[in-house]
């Protein structure tokens, strides 16, 4: 057997093997999941949900409609736009005359001398929520339970220790075949691997999904200000409380996106800016090559000559491959509607595997219509500077 069926074959053993620990921890993960929420403190503290927006979605209205129903007594609603012209400033508008006892607050403007325009916006939101105990902000596209608020605040409350819980997610995808592979990648990769890495050591990071952190503690690490050149300021936001002394926790409560790429280049570009920001931020998720079973079966199936064992190979890190896939996104994640689409995740597999690729070949990224250049110690600049 040559090197290359030997690498392959390691490739092959570690991906299994990935597929079992993270199934595993997928299974402890929905357990705690099913347990009651802690109860809130007696007197609830007041919460601030912070929501910076950009553009109008097709589901936009529902997401954020979804927290203003919440179950949660003491709520404070703050939406930024950069400027009237965005088309996203109409729903918050509208809600405010639709739900009139809620306190919401719509800010429209740009925070000067932010790299970071997403940051820019929680900067603002945050300066007027001043009555504010706990912030939770979260992306535009993030819909939520009933009783989200109210289970997140509780974890967070629970223990001093704690200065910021975040939320892990799952994807629907909104029709295209790009968005399928959108959300079969949040559900299959990212949400197994974060549930996995929960397990096995302390979180040391946030996810943007929905990230819950305290006054006290947001104020010790210097505000969001901190963040307002940094691309992936969740990250950072949940690195620095850690650096700080503060437990990071992720919460049992699961949020949803829905994933609208049309186009095959809209999954490809967004896709390559995750990669780009993990290799910059955390070197050490260049690492998960190794667990993408299919490229490796693929590999040992060619070097062995498509040999009878190869053969065996590939079939078996298909098979389970999908089976995992399977159950994460019926069992796990509660999306059984969306079983059918396990059978793409080899082809989403072998994509992930180029964008892998490509994401080594430089440090530009594309977001909300800027190319952007990553800096050593994850901050950015425009590409053309």
């Amino acid at each position: 057997m040559n090197a290359i069926a030997v690498l392959a074959l390691l490739g092959i053993t570690t991906s299994i093997l990935y597929y079992f620990a993270a199934t595993f921890a997928a299974v402890r993960f929905r357990r705690a999941a099913t347990q009651p929420a802690p109860a809130l403190p007696k007197i609830a503290p007041r919460v601030a949900v912070l929501k910076p927006l950009r553009g109008r979605s097709s589901t936009l209205t529902e997401n954020l409609t979804s927290y203003l129903e919440s179950d949660y007594p003491r709520t404070e609603f703050y939406f930024a736009v950069a400027d009237y012209e965005d088309p996203a400033t109409e729903v918050p508008v509208a809600l405010r005359a639709q739900y009139q006892f809620a306190p919401i607050t719509l800010l429209v403007g740009e925070e000067p001398d932010c790299m970071n325009r997403k940051v820019g916006k929680l900067i603002r939101m945050a300066e007027r929520a001043t009555r504010a105990e706990i912030f939770v902000l979260s992306d535009a596209d993030i819909a939520v339970t009933r009783d989200h608020l109210r289970r997140v605040v509780g974890e967070l409350a629970a223990d001093e220790r704690v200065g910021v819980v975040t939320c892990l997610y799952r994807a629907r995808p909104a029709g295209p075949l790009a968005s399928r592979l959108e959300a079969l990648f949040v559900n299959t990769d990212f949400a197994p691997q974060v549930m996995l890495s929960a397990m096995i050591e302390p979180i040391r990071y946030a996810l943007g999904a929905t990230i819950a952190i305290k006054r006290s503690a947001l104020d010790r690490l210097g505000g969001f200000r901190r963040l307002k050149d940094l691309l992936a300021d969740d990250y950072y936001l949940g690195k620095f409380a850690a650096d700080a002394g503060y437990e990071v926790r992720l919460s049992t409560s699961i949020v949803t996106t829905c994933c609208e790429e049309r186009r095959f280049a809209d999954f490809w570009r967004h896709q390559l800016r995750w990669a780009r920001t993990y290799r910059t931020t955390r070197p050490a998720s260049l690492a998960t090559i190794i667990l993408h079973g299919p490229s490796w079966a693929l590999l040992f199936l060619l070097a062995t000559g498509f040999s009878s064992l190869g053969c065996v190979a590939l079939v078996t890190v298909l098979a389970a491959r999908i089976a995992m896939a399977r159950f994460m996104i019926c069992r796990i994640l509660g999306l059984s509607d969306l079983g059918r689409e396990a059978w793409l995740v080899p082809l989403k597999d072998l994509l992930m595997t180029g964008i892998w690729f490509a994401s080594l070949a430089g440090n530009e990224v594309e977001w909300g219509g800027r190319r952007l250049r990553i800096l050593a110690g994850g901050a950015m600049r425009e590409a053309n500077d």
